[in-house]
């Protein structure tokens, strides 16, 4: 287990190394894969409306 803190990271052997300020790629890839997740999760959920609606046609039909 790898508990980190703003300056270093505390390794579970009481090791400890210091850590630079992240990489601006790496910020880079964690927003855009936050923004990823969000529209996939707006694209779940439009998906499952769209899927009800098409139901409801079916069985209104």
């Amino acid at each position: 287990m790898i508990v980190e803190t703003s300056e270093q990271v505390v390794l579970d052997k009481g090791k400890s190394a210091v850590v630079s300020d992240p990489n601006p790629l790496v910020l880079k890839l964690q927003e855009d894969l936050a923004a990823q997740k969000a529209e996939q999760a707006l694209l779940k959920e439009e998906v499952r409306n769209l899927t009800e609606s098409q139901i409801h046609l079916l069985k209104t039909q």
